[in-house]
C-alpha cells in the first residue's frame, strides 16, 4: 500500500512540474490629475471673516506734545499661489481724503510703518505698494499708522476708506 501512495505521489507531482508554469497577467493604468490655481488670501488683524475689515482710531492729544498720533498696529497676514517666477503684489489705495461733513483732512497725513514683509509708506488715492514677491508662500507682518497732527483741523470725527488689494498673475 505504501508503494501506491509514494506512485500516486509521484505521477502527481509529475503532472505538476510538467504543467506550465505561466500565469495570466493582467495591467492597467490610472492617470491623475491635480489642477492647482493661482489662488490668493489676505488676513487683516488675524480675520477669517469673508469680508476683512480693521478699523483704526486715532485719540485726540495736543499737537504741541503729539505732533503724530498713533494708531494701535495691526497683523497683515498674506499667502499667495502663483506660478513660477509669478509676481504677488500688495497695494493699499484711499478712496480719498478724511472726512467730516465738509471738512477734510488730507489723506497724505496719514501714513504708515511696516514689519516684517510689509513696507512703510505714505496714503494716496491712487495705490501703494506695501509689499511685492515672487514665487508662492506666506508672508506676514504688521503695520502702523499714523496721522499728522494740527492745530489747523477743524474738530470733529474724521473717516475715510483704505482698500487693500492683494493681486497675482
Amino acid at each position: 500500500m505504501k508503494k501506491a501512495v509514494w506512485s500516486g505521489v509521484l505521477v502527481a507531482a509529475g503532472f505538476l512540474m510538467a504543467s506550465s508554469s505561466a500565469f495570466a497577467q493582467s495591467t492597467g493604468t490610472v492617470n491623475v490629475t491635480a489642477n492647482v490655481a493661482a489662488r490668493a488670501k489676505l488676513q487683516l488683524n488675524n480675520s477669517n471673516a469673508a469680508v476683512q475689515t480693521h478699523n483704526i482710531t486715532f485719540n485726540d492729544a495736543d499737537p504741541d506734545t503729539t505732533p503724530n498720533l498713533t494708531a494701535a498696529a495691526f497683523n497683515v497676514d498674506v499667502k499667495a499661489r502663483v506660478g513660477n517666477g509669478g509676481a504677488v503684489t500688495l497695494t493699499v489705495a484711499a478712496g480719498g481724503d478724511l472726512t467730516n461733513g465738509t471738512d477734510t483732512i488730507a489723506i497724505n497725513n496719514l501714513s504708515w510703518a511696516g514689519t516684517g514683509s510689509m513696507s512703510g509708506g505714505t496714503a494716496n488715492t491712487t495705490a501703494v505698494t506695501i509689499g511685492n514677491w515672487t514665487g508662492s508662500g506666506h508672508r506676514q507682518g504688521t503695520q502702523t499708522y499714523s496721522l499728522v497732527n494740527s492745530w489747523a483741523y477743524a474738530t470733529g470725527s474724521y473717516t475715510a476708506a483704505l482698500t487693500y488689494t492683494l493681486a497675482t498673475p
